[in-house]
């Protein structure tokens, strides 16, 4: 039996609900040096576009876009999610691409980096089909953090990744 599936406009009410899983808590912690449940609010009031994906009525994600600047064409994705994930990341899955579309519909360059400790993220990044970078130190922590980027069909032309 299949999960039923939901995902809508994400919240703040949602960002305080949500549990976040031990890597993720971990990533935003080393990068920001913020509290994560803070750091999820912050995330999903900015972003252009942030969206809760539920699974048989439990929240199991949250995941959106933040313009980098006001004016531009630079969005910054994001994804953060509960244990959940791992028991109905294939449903999501299935979903991510159309959401990344949009995305890079109203961003032509989608760019951020992950925890380079975070192997679930990074395998899901390349699937969906992101350039990875070289890993990095960043944050607060000056731990490792691979760059990731995709472009729109056309930004993509003539152009070095990363």
């Amino acid at each position: 039996m299949s999960a039923l599936v939901e995902i809508r406009p994400a919240t703040v009410a949602d960002a305080r609900m949500l549990v976040l899983r031990a890597a993720d808590r971990e990533e935003v912690e080393a990068l920001t040096g913020r509290d994560p449940r803070e750091a999820l609010v912050a995330s999903v009031e900015r972003s252009a576009s942030a969206w809760a994906g539920r699974a048989d009525g439990e929240l199991v994600c949250l995941f959106g876009v933040v313009p980098m600047s006001l004016v531009g064409v630079v969005g910054v994705p994001w994804l953060l999610g509960s244990d959940a994930v791992a028991r109905y990341g294939r449903p999501f899955l299935r979903r991510n691409r159309v959401y990344l579309r949009e995305m890079l519909r109203v961003f032509p360059v989608l760019r951020n980096v992950v925890d380079a400790r975070n192997a679930v993220s990074i395998r899901w990044l390349r699937w969906l089909g992101f350039t990875l970078g070289t890993p990095q130190p960043m944050g607060v922590r000056g731990l490792p953090f691979i760059p990731f980027e995709m472009l729109a069909q056309s930004e993509a032309e003539g152009r070095a990744p990363c």
